[in-house]
This record gives structure tokens, C-alpha cells and sequence, in this order.
């Protein structure tokens, strides 16, 4: 169940990030750096990539997670980016182009419960057994 829904929101993501991209390429009135442009393209075509290799093969929870930290990331690396270089507002149009740390609080959450999940196989509870 948690892969799919991760697997649904890496594809909901990527999808509106994407269409958000080609929206700010045709507008050509953008504030969002060239650095911050290919960050994300790189993070879009990772997420066309699992998308695409859940058709071809089978996607592990553990390719999941690390869609998630280069995504967190990545995040990290646009708002600093932002924050230090760029002394322009960023718009309202360009926050998912960004990332905000709201993501960051959602990717660490995402991150924190396939590590628990992936951990749980590892190692299972093993109740005592009673000679009676």
C-alpha cells in the first residue's frame, strides 16, 4: 500500500513539476535562475525514469526512498540557491519549480517511514516459545 501511494505522488509530482517548467520556458519572464532549471529538470527526468521502470520492472521501496532524498535534497540545494543568489521575488508560479520546506518536511516524513518499513523486514519480533 505505501509504495503505491508513493509511487502515485512521484508521478503527480513530476507531472505537475514538468508542466510547471514548460508553462515558465514559454512565459520567458521568469525569475527562477538557470542553475534552479536544471536542478529540477534533472529531478523530472529521475521521476519519467521510475516511472518508467515500474512498466519494465519491478520498482523496490528502497528506489523509492531514494527518489525522495534526491528530491529533499535538490529542494535544499534550489532554496539556497534562491535565498543566496538571487535577489529577486520569487512568484507564485515558480514555487514548484523551487520547492518550498514544506517539501522537505514531507520527503524527511516519506524517507523516515520506508527506512521503518525496509528496517521491520529485517527485523521481525520473535515471541519466546513456552514449553508446556
Amino acid at each position: 500500500m505505501l509504495k503505491i501511494i508513493l509511487y502515485s505522488l512521484i508521478a503527480v509530482t513530476t507531472a505537475l513539476r514538468l508542466t510547471n517548467i514548460v508553462f515558465l520556458l514559454v512565459k520567458e519572464d521568469t525569475n527562477v535562475p538557470l542553475p534552479v532549471f536544471a536542478v529540477t529538470t534533472v529531478m523530472i527526468i529521475y521521476g519519467i525514469f521510475l516511472i518508467t521502470k515500474k512498466f519494465i520492472n519491478k520498482v523496490t521501496l528502497r528506489n523509492l526512498m531514494h527518489f525522495y532524498i534526491v528530491q529533499t535534497f535538490m529542494i535544499a540545494f534550489n532554496l539556497f540557491y534562491v535565498a543566496s543568489f538571487s535577489p529577486l521575488r520569487i512568484h507564485a508560479s515558480e514555487i514548484l519549480v523551487v520547492g518550498t520546506f514544506i517539501d522537505i518536511l514531507m520527503n524527511g516524513t516519506i524517507i523516515y517511514f520506508c527506512t521503518r518499513r525496509l528496517r521491520s523486514r529485517y527485523f521481525a519480533v520473535v515471541e519466546p516459545v513456552r514449553n508446556v
